[in-house]
């Protein structure tokens, strides 16, 4: 066994006698490891979480890699694109679960009382719809499979309400342009994904109905949105960048671009800047939690130093050097260490076991995007997250073993 290991366990505040005040730091300082880390890994899983739940909710919404006329947002109808051939392509890469094409178009939406404008986003029967399959609260997902234009709506919980419509009413638009054009549509689902910077404006019809308002022919779109694999969701501008070059060799050189791709954060850039500033204030977070735990643990390693004062004497009169003392009392440190460290780690995942699995802590929608406090966590954070707050910890914990040299034997050593 090694030697100073053994000392260590012979060090345990079991052997100080009862009364000493290493018993009660001991105590302490396991405590306040233990809230620290459970702080931490609390504070990094609700991080994750919102940063989870809004990159799904803004990808479900235009899919994560959007393509679209050069100098255009794929939101538009005035330079509508041809279905170029390089889509099969796309559609191979290992990165990508699908592509479809959308024809978009903004119009104004008349009830008895209102007035709201409103996105349509017109989508045919191959369109990925697991997001809004997912949101729906009533009603049905619209079946635009028939040869026939469709006036089958799924509207927002928020827009319904705001214009009180329900299932199976009847919807009248207007579309502005050069002449102002009348359709008649059906509220066939009602969903709600709680984003309402997003949903509340947001209207899913059949892409033909939405080609017809536009007068655009069968083979013209908006552009594509383009979903990745979940294990590929945070390779977005990686993915975008191989889409580009794919584009620029399978275009002529005669000829000019005709898709450019752009990615979800590049799109919601003002939720992705919230989700940074969010980690700003873990990392802050973070920092506090281990100067505290640090600081307890400094303090607890100074009283077990003076109580141990004549121990630290005898190992020094036979002859251990003071690098090898210190490796001692860090040893005796580390058990500490960790036993807050199981204790923060297992109230963190049982608080977030609980929150994911019955969302106790509500949020303003409104202001946080999300309807309850999110929860995510990945083995592979909590293991790096754990090494590197131990590791920073009994970096500090080197600080008051530098005392270990200033203790002299003759005076510790008492002959009685």
């Amino acid at each position: 066994m090694n030697l100073y290991l053994f000392i260590a366990k012979k060090f345990t505040y079991k052997s100080a006698p009862k009364g000493q005040l290493s018993r009660i730091s001991n105590v302490i300082a396991t405590v306040s490891v233990a809230i620290s880390v459970a702080v931490i890994m609390v504070a990094i899983a609700v991080a994750n979480g919102f940063r989870v739940q809004i990159r799904e909710t803004a990808s479900g919404f235009s899919g994560d890699i959007t393509l679209s006329a050069p100098g255009t947002d794929v939101v538009n109808h005035l330079y509508p694109v041809k279905t170029p051939d390089y889509i099969a392509e796309l559609e191979r890469m290992p990165q990508i679960e699908s592509v479809g094409g959308v024809v978009y178009r903004s119009g104004i939406l008349k009830s008895a009382e209102h007035i709201q404008g409103a996105l349509f986003k017109g989508v045919d029967s191959c369109y990925n719809r697991a997001f809004f399959a997912e949101h729906l609260i009533c009603g049905s997902l619209p079946d635009y499979s028939a040869d026939t234009l469709s006036p089958d709506i799924l509207i927002s919980e928020t827009l319904s309400d705001a214009l009180g419509y329900g299932l199976n009413d009847k919807v009248f638009a207007y579309f502005v342009g050069e002449e102002v054009t009348f359709r008649i549509f059906n509220v066939c689902g009602i969903y709600n994904a709680v984003l309402e910077e997003l949903d509340s404006k947001l209207i899913i019809a059949d892409m033909e109905m939405i080609r017809n308002v536009n007068g655009w022919g069968k083979d013209m779109l908006s552009g594509y949105e383009i979903i990745l694999k979940r294990k590929y969701k945070n390779e977005t501008a990686r993915t975008a960048f191989q889409i580009e070059n794919l584009i620029l060799d399978c275009t002529p050189e005669e000829e000019p671009y005709t898709l450019l791709p752009s990615t979800v954060e590049e799109r919601f850039y003002v939720l992705y800047d919230w989700l940074r500033l969010l980690d700003v204030n873990v990392l802050i977070l973070l920092a506090l939690m281990i100067a505290v735990a640090g600081f307890n643990m400094v303090s607890g390693l100074l009283i077990i130093l003076f109580e141990r004062i004549s121990q630290i004497g005898l190992l020094k009169a036979v002859g251990m050097k003071n690098s090898n003392i210190a490796k001692i009392f860090l040893y005796r440190a580390s058990f500490t260490v960790l036993k807050g460290f199981l204790a923060g780690n297992l109230i963190a995942l049982a608080f977030c076991f609980l929150e994911w699995k019955f969302e106790f802590i509500p949020l303003d929608a409104e202001n946080y995007f999300v309807s309850h406090v999110p929860v995510s966590l990945e083995w592979e954070t909590v293991v790096v997250v754990n090494l590197a707050a131990f590791a920073a910890i009994m970096a500090i914990l080197l600080v008051p073993c530098h005392l270990i040299s200033r203790v002299s034997p003759a005076r510790t050593l008492v002959v009685k």
